[in-house]
């Protein structure tokens, strides 16, 4: 129990213990009027931070902007890609580079083999128009040029594990969008998007799952489905660098084919933006005009 100093009058405490006993709300008002205006500035500093931040984004909204990053006008890279057979054969390694130029509305992309010395020269050209079918030109040196059909633009480009129709194709374009819940991949929250073709657009696909890092909008982990049954292709981010326009972008995929047991690798080393290319770049003559140079 407390004590008074020996010697100490109650009264000289300025407030008696029969004061306080009797007169509670003496010192109690003083105290709720503290705990009222604590109270109510806690609630308009969170009043104010929910007002000033961002709207959560739609499924729509989130493809739009990974549509736009992925169809940003003309730009030159520079990447290494390693094959790796699923039973141990040996590992194929190609230096590649892409000239491309994307629209919101078009795209014409020259993958070409500089390295191995054996293989230099080795181009495609594809072209995508809005909804209308891919096509493409298959260039081997020293003078063989074919149009690729419709069946051969889902054979693997170069021997890798992606198509054709893979290095063309816009999916965050296609009409229906939706997000389908959430997962942590590589330690990062990400929004799972799903993505299918409307029913003027064509694809190999029935649906495209897309693992979001919204604060990067950065794909780390895409999925692609058949028509039926689990993923068919897996693609990992494995490495996200910032771009010449100081935007992070993957630099390095895995791309697992889920049915062969196949492995690809991508390491990204150059990318540069507003490049100026001729048009006769983007025509099936003008893959053989690149070996000459």
């Amino acid at each position: 129990m407390a004590q008074f100093a020996a010697g100490t009058e109650p009264g000289d405490a300025g407030l008696t213990i029969k004061q306080a006993i009797n007169e509670p709300t003496t010192i109690m008002k003083p105290i709720h009027r503290l705990i009222s205006q604590a109270l109510a500035g806690a609630l308009m500093t969170a009043c104010a931070s929910a007002a000033d931040a961002p709207p959560a984004l739609s499924a729509k909204d989130i493809a739009a902007k990974l549509s736009a990053l992925q169809q940003d006008g003309s730009s030159y890279v520079r990447l290494k890609l390693d094959v790796k057979p699923p039973s141990g054969g040996a590992k194929v390694t190609l230096q590649i580079q892409i000239k491309q130029r994307r629209s919101p509305t078009s795209s014409e992309i020259v993958y070409q083999v500089l390295w191995p010395k054996e293989r230099a020269g080795e181009a495609v050209l594809l072209r995508k128009t809005g909804n209308q079918p891919a096509s493409g030109s298959a260039f081997t040196p020293p003078n063989s040029l074919r149009a690729l059909s419709a069946s051969q633009l889902k054979e693997p480009m170069f021997g890798c594990d992606l198509s054709y129709a893979d290095v063309i194709e816009n999916f965050f374009a296609w009409d229906n969008q939706a997000l389908v819940g959430a997962e942590v991949v590589d330690r990062v929250n990400c929004q799972i998007l799903e993505s299918k073709p409307g029913k003027a657009q064509r694809s190999n696909f029935a649906s495209v799952r897309t693992w979001v890092d919204l604060r990067r909008m950065v794909p780390l982990r895409v999925e692609k489905y058949a028509s039926a049954g689990g993923p068919t292709r897996r693609i990992d981010t494995t490495r996200v660098v910032s771009d010449d326009l100081n935007r992070p972008i993957p630099a390095n995929l895995t791309i697992q084919n889920l049915q062969t047991g196949s492995t690809t690798e991508l390491d990204g080393s150059k990318i540069k933006h507003a490049v100026t290319f001729t048009d006769r770049e983007f025509t099936p003559e003008g893959l053989r005009d690149a070996i000459s140079h």
